[in-house]
């Protein structure tokens, strides 16, 4: 899935500059760039003063001009001369930057107080001629609207583009007027909540809007939401935006097959740490709380679709459960008949109602009279449905973060050297065996979306012998050696999505219980993932409080007849919670795809679970957004709020700094009690920042509190963040015993020795259609050439590529000139780089890696395989077809080595 991308454009308000404004810019950057110039000299010149004898103290007195205060070395007049002459230099460029800069930003205000007096009739902006590029081109997975707008697959579009912001004037003159480009108006369109953490704005041609807007809209329009009072303008954009995300088509989805009903809601008890966001108080106390158990999550029969799935429709959004509602109400004997959430009626067998979803998952329906409305609009408009982010066939182990990891205070080395044991051993056999080495490079059963290179490597391990793919599996080794040393390390975890109790749901909807008790009582989850494991932690990101939440596994310590229960009725591989538990407070989730880090491992849960012991959750009153009328001035003011109010990363990193903090380590119990009741307050503050964009309110700190969390947050950064976040060595504090710093020492960095795997010779002839192709130079002279050129933008190991079938395509196109086909100019391109060994082989697969891999399957015999799930551990591996073997081949010898002592222990 999700397999299709559109190439477009993508600018920054500095592409919309005046001539003017683009001469103000321009001088602004050489000013800066030769301030830094010139600053770079002076550290040189100031490293040499300091070698002959002076100290900071007395090149602050030459730069004063106090010279009678400092003293004079013999010798170095010239060197004093040069270093005062570097630093008036770094000054007059310093002060004629802030001149450019302010000119610019004066120039715009101006040109915007302009527009806004005439209305926008007097100058429109348009982007800059000849500004656009081939740098400028990004690609996008295929959405409803690019589907609606008929956007073909690898096709660049100027329908709609994408604006990063700057300058917030020149912004407000394109939110506000629009802007145009090649004689087309343009208007702004919506951003995503991941789009805004990015400052980033959707711009769409008018003629398109105007053509689609009622099937993005559903039959709606700016002006009836108005006379329904409006809407919060963030909330409006984050629904617009649902026909931008990226997503499958639906194509047999029936919306005369649904209906909405209202969400299973109960209260629910337990002891919670009360935050008060006025006076910043902690009160722990038991109370009952009102929990939304399916926010965001609706129901499917399994007759629909085998596995949940991510939904996307117009003002829908949410998770589709699977689970048999019409079997339930068989039989419970309940009756089939439910109201909708406009009160009408619906049988649901006599009806064929084959989805449901809940109110929480049909964003705007207030502005419709009733289902029935919204389904006349989305036929007559022709509205279409789309799926994304399905439950994964085979769920592979993942991988823990410093942020799950750094809450764990009460943990011994001997316990932090055994969590990063499986890290360190897959670092020191990575070079074992083919299949290790292939493992390393992706090849595995779970990954069912391979590139070119991969499934020709899995076809062919000779291919690991080339030198550009052992420069490759260096590259990862290095990754993975940051990565650990990062604290994401291997765990005997999966991530799944995390679902509701369907069971108990159904209960309250169909035979009106209003406090059912459901198939999992409080303290139970179920996970089928891990039937053996009694306990698991269940994480979910992002984690700044101790938010471990252990739980029973009913999968593994129910009774039977309850497994089979829960068997019968849990038919996925979600993480399945309890209506009568806080975990969702604890966790803080909502079940619209959120995902949790189910962890079973062996190491991890006792650790854990000391660590969380007299932990309950946080709680604060969070405040309500309220609407508004939507129109030019209010999208700006709300957009605007958003890319300046919501920096939610200040509050992680200064939580990082206070678990790694040395009280942790040193501190006394009332010590340890202090920094860990700033973490509480810091997690409230980065919730109501979160909603900021929303709500615009952000709560004001106490004198007092602001001086307990500055104690801590004055601090560097943690150490490890050299490798969590690539700071640098002055960035950070130094290395102390917490426990993400102590994988510094523990995480080796090996040497990679690949004639340990015993790779099979390669014969590069195998990668060619003709292998006595004759090559031609002006091919190979324009391949070194674009190769060059693209060579950075093209990475092989970036999961986040942005225009690569654009660049692609454009490569090709321009080697084809020369009268070849692409099969002869990829034989040409083989013979010539893997004929010299050389290492510069991205452009290669990526232009021409599907051409390789269908000359390498017609000149290979493949074995057939079948994918096995090993009986003791779960994990899925391939074997051949005719393969009797039920167990992994670690397992396999494991089980081998028991077998022998068993053997040995019988012999008299």
């Amino acid at each position: 899935m999700l397999d299709t991308q559109i190439s477009l454009y993508s600018v920054d308000t500095g592409n919309f500059y005046s001539s003017t404004e683009a001469y103000l810019h321009c001088m602004n950057c050489r000013y800066r760039q030769e301030r830094n110039s010139a600053t770079l000299m002076l550290s040189q010149y100031e490293e040499l003063l300091f070698r002959y004898g002076y100290d900071s103290e007395d090149l602050k007195n030459l730069r004063a001009g106090d010279i009678g205060k400092m003293k004079l070395l013999p010798g170095t007049s010239h060197l004093l001369y040069e270093y005062l002459n570097w630093n008036r230099r770094i000054v007059h460029k310093r002060k004629k930057a802030k001149e450019s800069k302010e000119k610019l930003l004066l120039l715009l205000s101006n040109k915007v107080l302009q527009n806004e007096r005439t209305h926008g009739r007097d100058h429109t902006r348009s982007i800059r001629e000849g500004s656009l590029n081939d740098s400028s081109v990004i690609s996008l997975f295929d959405s409803s609207l690019t589907r609606m707008m008929g956007i073909k697959m690898g096709e660049l579009t100027d329908d709609i583009m994408v604006v990063q912001v700057y300058y917030f004037s020149i912004f407000k003159d394109i939110s506000y007027f629009g802007f145009l480009h090649h004689n087309e108006k343009y208007r702004y369109y919506t951003s995503s909540a991941g789009q805004i953490r990015k400052k980033k704005a959707v711009f769409i041609k008018e003629s398109a809007w105007n053509r689609y807007e009622k099937t993005i809209m559903c039959g709606l329009t700016i002006d009836k939401i108005n006379l329904k009072g409006g809407n919060n303008v963030n909330k409006h954009l984050a629904y617009m935006a649902l026909s931008n995300s990226a997503t499958d088509l639906w194509d047999d989805f029936d919306i005369e097959k649904t209906i909405v009903i209202d969400d299973f809601e109960t209260p629910v008890s337990g002891t919670l740490d009360f935050i008060d966001d006025e006076t910043y108080s902690i009160t722990r106390k038991n109370d009952t709380v009102s929990i939304n158990h399916t926010d965001g999550a609706g129901m499917m029969l399994p007759s629909i679709l085998e596995r949940n799935v991510m939904f996307r429709a117009p003002w829908i959004k949410g998770l589709l459960c699977v689970f048999d509602f019409r079997s339930f109400i068989e039989e419970k004997g309940y009756s089939p008949i439910v109201r909708d959430i406009y009160g009408r009626e619906h049988n649901l067998v006599s009806e064929d109602i084959q989805i449901i979803f809940t109110r929480s998952q049909f964003k705007m329906h207030r502005y419709y009279s009733s289902w029935e409305e919204y389904i006349g609009f989305y036929k007559q408009y022709n509205c279409t449905a789309g799926l994304c982010n399905p439950e994964e066939k085979h769920i592979k182990n993942a991988k823990i973060n410093y942020q799950m990891l750094q809450t764990l205070t009460d943990i011994s080395p001997d316990e932090v050297r055994l969590l990063a044991e499986k890290s360190v051993d897959k670092l020191d056999h990575m070079c074992s065996s083919v299949e290790s080495l292939m493992k390393i490079f992706g090849i595995t059963p779970y990954n069912s979306h391979m590139t070119n290179l991969q499934n020709a490597v899995k076809l062919y391990p000779a291919l690991l012998d080339d030198p550009y793919l052992k420069s490759i599996v260096r590259g990862m080794k290095d990754r993975m050696v940051r990565e650990y040393k990062s604290g994401r390390l291997e765990i005997d975890g999966k991530y799944t999505f995390i679902l509701p109790d369907l069971y108990a749901a159904c209960e309250h909807w169909f035979g009106h219980v209003d406090r059912p008790s459901g198939l999992l009582d409080d303290g139970e989850v179920y996970c089928r993932l891990y039937p053996g494991a009694e306990k698991l932690d269940c994480l979910r990101s992002p984690h700044l409080y101790k938010e471990h939440a252990i739980r029973y596994n009913a999968a593994a310590k129910a009774h039977s007849s309850k497994k089979q229960l829960l068997k019968k009725w849990f038919v996925t591989d979600g993480l399945y919670t309890s209506s009568q538990d806080l975990i969702s407070r604890l966790l803080q989730f909502d079940v619209d795809g959120d995902k949790a880090l189910v962890v079973a491992d062996e190491y991890l849960l006792p650790v854990a679970e000391r660590n969380m012991k007299g932990v309950v959750p946080l709680y604060y009153n969070m405040k309500k957004a309220a609407p508004c009328f939507l129109n030019q001035e209010s999208i700006y003011q709300g957009l605007n709020a958003a890319f300046t109010g919501g920096n939610i990363g200040i509050y992680s990193n200064n939580i990082a700094k206070i678990w790694n903090h040395e009280v942790f380590l040193t501190g006394t119990k009332q010590e340890k009690q202090n920094a860990v009741d700033a973490v509480k307050l810091l997690c409230m503050e980065n919730n109501f920042v979160i909603d900021y964009a929303k709500t615009l309110y952000k709560p004001k700190r106490p004198d007092e509190k602001n001086h307990l969390i500055k104690a801590y947050t004055q601090a560097k950064l943690p150490a490890f963040f050299l490798y969590a976040k690539d700071k640098t060595e002055d960035q950070v504090a130094a290395c102390n015993g917490s426990l993400v710093n102590q994988l510094q020492n523990l995480i080796p960095n090996p040497r990679m020795n690949f004639r340990k795997a015993g790779i099979p010779k390669l014969d590069y002839r195998r990668l060619m259609a003709d292998p006595e192709i004759e090559i031609d130079p002006e091919v190979t002279a324009l391949y070194t050439k674009l190769n060059q050129q693209y060579h950075f933008k093209i990475n092989m190991q970036d999961e986040y590529i942005h225009n690569l079938e654009y660049l692609a395509r454009d490569m090709r196109n321009r080697l084809s000139v020369f009268g070849h086909t692409n099969q002869e100019l990829s034989d040409m391109l083989v013979k010539y780089l893997y004929g010299k060994e050389s290492k510069s082989k991205e452009a290669l697969w990526f232009c021409y890696g599907s051409y390789i891999l269908d000359a390498l399957k017609r000149n290979q015999s493949p074995g057939n395989t079948k994918l096995i799930q090993c009986m003791d551990c779960g994990e899925w591996f391939e074997a051949g077809i005719h393969s009797k073997s039920c167990r992994c081949e670690s397992c396999r010898k494991e089980y081998r080595k028991a077998w022998d002592r068993e053997r040995k222990k019988k012999r008299p």
